[in-house]
C-alpha cells in the first residue's frame, strides 16, 4: 500500500508541473500578442502603413459659427442647415436609365444654372478621370476607355479618381426635394452650414460676408463684423476618426478619436436694428428729396461710445457727367482743363459696383470716404478760442461787409450779416467772419493740438478694414491760410464716424462734458446675456466742462431756427417735441482726383456748384441720449439755384425726422411743449 501511494505522488507531480508550464506559456503567448497588437497599432512597419491609413477616416466635425446680434439680442447673421448637391462622376456614366446630358440639363433646370456651366465641371471631372485611367492601363500595358472609369473596374480602383464633385452653391430646401425626387444617378446631397443675414438691405455691409480662406476649405469673415470679430464666432472644429471595412464601411470608433467641436461665440455688437431701419428709412428719403447723389448717417450714444446706427446710401444722378480726369501714368498726356458755363454736374461721388451685387459688399461711406465739414467744425474752434480766454463774453466786434484775411487779400463774406456780433451770435449765426477774428487770435500750435486731441487725422478703432484716419494739413505747411480756413471747417477733412464722436465733448453728462470718448461697435453692459461685455469706456479730456456748457445754448438756437424754417416751408410737418442742440455745414466739394487718376492742369480747388451739406446734433438738450449726423452728399443743382442746398435746408430735417422717431423708441419723454416750439423763434435765417 505504501508503494502505491508513492506511485500516485510520483504521477502528480508532472501534471501541476505541466499545468504551469502551461499557464507560462499562455500568458507569454498573450503578452506577445497584446505588444504585437499595440506595435501594429503604435508604431506599424512601412508595409502595413498604407493598409492601416486606407482604412482610418478623419471626418471633421466644424464648429458652429456664433451668431451676430444687435444691442437688444435680435439677431442680424446667424448659420443654419443648407444643402449643396455634391456629383460623383463615376457613377453617373452607369446610369442605366439616364444619360450624362440628361443629368447636367436635369441639374441645370434645378438649380437655375446655365447648362454649359454644369456641363463643363461633369465633363471636366470625367475627362480628367479617364486620363488617369488610360496613364494607369498604359503603365500596365493594356488599353483604356470611358468604362475603365467603373469602380468596378480592377485597373481603375488602383486609381484615385475625382468622386467629390460640387455643383452650385448652397440651396434652398424646396430646391433639395427636388432634386431628390429626380433619383439622378450620382446625384446625392450634403449638409452644409449657410450663414444668413435677416436685415441684409439695412445692415448688409455692416454686417459683412463669409467666404473661404484662401487655398483651404475653412470658412472664415471676409469683411465687415463678421471679419473684425473672427476670432470670437469662429469656434473650434473636431473630428472623428473611425475604422473601415475592405467595403468603405465603418466599423468602429477608437476610445479618444472623437473629438467634439465647440461652438463659437456670440458678438452682440452696438447696432439697434431699429434705428438702423429708422435712420435708414429717413436718410433714403432725404437724399430723394434733395437730388442728392448720396447720403450718408450715423446715430452715436456719446455716453457710452457705442454706434446705435450707421447708414451709407447711393442714387443715381443721371443728369451728372464725368469729369475730365488724367490717367495718373508717367508716359500719360496731361491735359488743361477747360471751365464750362454753365458749370456741369459732375459725378463726384465714386461708384460702388460691389453693393449692386450684395449689399454686404458695399463700400462702407461712414468710415472710408472723408469730406470736409465746414461750419459743423467751428464749435471746436470757438470753444478753443472760449477756452484760452480770447473770447470776452462782453465783447461786440464789429464786421465788415466783405472781410479781407492778410496776407493773400482772401474775400470772406456771411451769409447772414450783421454789423455788430457778440461772440454767442458769431456762433448762433455761423459768422465766417467772426470766426475768422477768433480763430486768428488762437496760436497755431494751439490750434494743431486741439485737431490732434479731437483725433482728427486718426482711425476711431472701430475696426473696419479701410478706415480712413482723415487728413490734416501737416505742421510743415500750416499757415495763415490753414489757420482760417480750419476754424471754418476747410482744409481739414473728416470721416463722419470721427465727426459724431469729436461732437460727443458737448453731450456728454455732468463733468464728463469736454471728454472724447472712445467709440465701439460692440454693445456694453453687464447683465451677462451672451455677448456684452463690460468693458470701460476711455476718455479724454479736451476742453473745460464748463466752457463746453456755454456753446450749448447758441447751438440749441440753431436747431431752433432750422425747425422753425422747416415748418414755415411745410405747415404740416408735425411740431418738434424733442430739444436739440447742433450745427449746420455747407462745403464745396474739393477737386481731388480719384485713385489712379490726377488732376488736369488748371482745374479748381473745389467745385463751386457742388456741396456736401450736413448737420449734427445732440438731442436731447438738457441730456443728450444720442448724437447724430447726416450728410447729403451733392445735392441737386434746383436746390443750389433756389439756395436751399444748405445743412439747415437739406440734412437738418432729416435729423429732425430721425429724433423724432428714434427718441420714442428709446423710451425718452418729450421735453417740448407745443407752445414752446411755436414761439422759439419767428424768423428763418439761413445759418451755415
Amino acid at each position: 500500500m505504501s508503494m502505491r501511494r508513492s506511485g500516485q505522488g510520483n504521477t502528480t507531480m508532472p501534471a501541476n508541473t505541466m499545468a504551469m508550464v502551461l499557464r507560462v506559456c499562455t500568458i507569454l503567448g498573450l503578452v506577445v500578442v497584446v505588444g504585437r497588437v499595440a506595435q501594429l497599432q503604435l508604431a506599424p512597419s512601412e508595409d502595413l502603413q498604407g493598409f492601416i491609413s486606407a482604412r482610418t477616416t478623419v471626418q471633421p466635425l466644424p464648429a458652429v459659427r456664433g451668431d451676430l446680434l444687435d444691442r437688444r439680442g435680435r439677431v442680424l447673421a446667424t448659420t443654419r442647415a443648407g444643402f449643396r448637391v455634391v456629383v460623383d462622376p463615376t457613377t453617373v456614366i452607369q446610369g442605366r436609365n439616364t444619360s450624362v446630358e440628361q443629368v447636367i440639363v436635369a441639374l441645370s433646370d434645378a438649380l437655375d444654372l446655365p447648362a454649359d456651366q454644369v456641363g463643363a465641371r461633369i465633363m471636366g471631372a470625367l475627362i480628367e478621370n479617364s486620363k488617369r485611367a488610360a496613364e494607369a492601363s498604359n503603365a500596365q500595358g493594356s488599353g483604356s476607355s470611358i468604362a475603365s472609369l467603373s469602380p468596378t473596374n480592377t485597373t481603375a480602383t488602383k486609381v484615385v479618381q475625382i468622386r467629390y464633385l460640387p455643383i452650385g452653391e448652397t440651396i434652398t430646401q424646396q430646391q433639395a426635394d427636388a432634386i431628390q425626387s429626380l433619383n439622378l444617378p450620382g446625384v446625392s446631397l450634403e449638409h452644409r452650414p449657410e450663414r444668413v443675414q435677416t436685415a441684409p438691405d439695412i445692415a448688409g455691409s455692416l454686417v459683412g460676408k463669409v467666404g473661404y480662406e484662401d487655398r483651404s476649405t475653412r470658412r472664415v469673415g471676409k469683411i465687415g463684423a463678421e471679419m473684425q470679430f473672427q476670432s470670437q464666432l469662429e469656434g473650434t472644429d473636431g473630428s472623428l476618426t473611425y475604422v473601415r471595412d475592405s467595403q468603405g464601411r465603418p466599423l468602429w470608433v477608437q476610445r479618444g478619436r472623437w473629438i467634439d467641436s465647440n461652438r463659437g461665440s456670440d458678438v452682440r455688437l452696438s447696432i439697434d436694428l431699429e434705428l438702423q431701419r429708422i435712420v435708414h428709412e429717413e436718410l433714403a428719403q432725404g437724399v430723394e428729396r434733395a437730388d442728392a447723389a448720396g447720403g450718408r448717417a450715423i446715430m452715436l450714444d456719446p455716453n457710452t461710445g457705442e454706434v446705435l446706427a450707421m447708414v451709407d446710401v447711393l442714387r443715381e444722378t443721371p443728369d451728372a457727367i464725368e469729369f475730365p480726369w488724367d490717367d495718373d501714368a508717367e508716359d500719360a498726356e496731361r491735359t488743361r482743363y477747360t471751365p464750362l458755363d454753365p458749370m456741369p454736374r459732375y459725378r463726384l461721388v465714386s461708384a460702388d459696383p460691389a453693393r449692386e451685387m450684395e449689399a454686404a459688399l458695399a463700400h462702407n461711406r461712414c468710415v472710408r470716404d472723408v469730406y470736409e465739414p465746414g461750419s459743423t467744425f467751428k464749435p471746436f474752434v470757438w470753444t478753443l478760442a472760449k477756452s484760452e480766454g480770447l473770447l470776452p463774453d462782453d465783447e461786440v466786434i464789429k464786421l465788415e461787409t466783405n472781410y479781407f484775411i492778410a496776407p493773400d487779400k482772401r474775400r470772406l463774406q456771411d451769409v447772414t450779416y450783421q454789423p455788430e456780433m457778440t461772440w454767442v451770435d458769431v456762433l448762433k449765426y455761423s459768422s465766417n467772419i467772426g470766426m475768422s477774428i477768433a480763430s486768428d487770435r488762437v496760436p497755431q500750435d494751439k490750434l494743431r493740438k486741439t485737431v490732434d486731441a479731437l483725433r482728427f487725422g486718426h482711425k476711431t478703432g472701430l475696426g473696419f478694414p479701410g478706415e480712413s484716419p482723415g487728413i490734416v494739413t501737416p505742421e510743415s505747411r500750416w499757415s495763415v491760410f490753414t489757420q482760417t480756413s480750419v476754424g471754418m471747417g476747410y482744409e481739414i477733412a473728416v470721416t463722419p464716424v470721427q465727426m459724431v464722436r469729436a461732437f460727443s465733448i458737448f453731450a456728454r453728462a455732468g463733468d464728463n462734458a469736454g471728454t472724447l470718448p472712445e467709440v465701439r461697435f460692440t454693445a456694453a453692459g453687464r447683465d451677462g446675456r451672451p455677448g456684452l461685455t463690460g468693458d470701460e469706456i476711455m476718455v479724454e479730456r479736451v476742453f473745460p466742462s464748463g466752457v463746453v456748457r456755454q456753446a450749448i445754448e447758441p447751438m440749441r438756437a440753431v436747431a431752433e431756427r432750422m425747425d422753425t424754417r422747416t415748418r414755415r416751408e411745410d405747415p404740416t410737418i408735425p411740431v418738434a417735441r424733442y430739444s436739440m442742440f447742433g450745427k449746420s455745414g455747407t462745403a464745396n466739394i474739393p477737386g481731388a482726383a480719384p485713385e489712379g487718376k490726377r488732376r488736369p492742369q488748371g482745374t479748381p480747388g473745389y467745385f463751386k456748384t457742388q456741396y456736401n451739406t450736413s448737420f449734427i446734433a445732440a438731442v436731447p438738450a438738457q441730456d443728450p441720449r444720442v448724437v447724430i449726423l447726416v450728410v447729403i452728399d451733392d445735392p441737386g443743382p434746383r436746390l443750389i439755384a433756389a439756395k436751399r442746398h444748405f445743412g439747415a435746408w437739406s440734412a437738418g430735417p432729416v435729423v429732425r425726422r430721425v429724433v423724432e422717431r428714434a427718441m420714442p423708441y428709446l423710451g425718452v419723454e418729450a421735453d417740448l411743449s407745443p407752445d414752446e416750439t411755436q414761439t422759439a423763434m419767428s424768423s428763418a435765417t439761413r445759418t451755415d
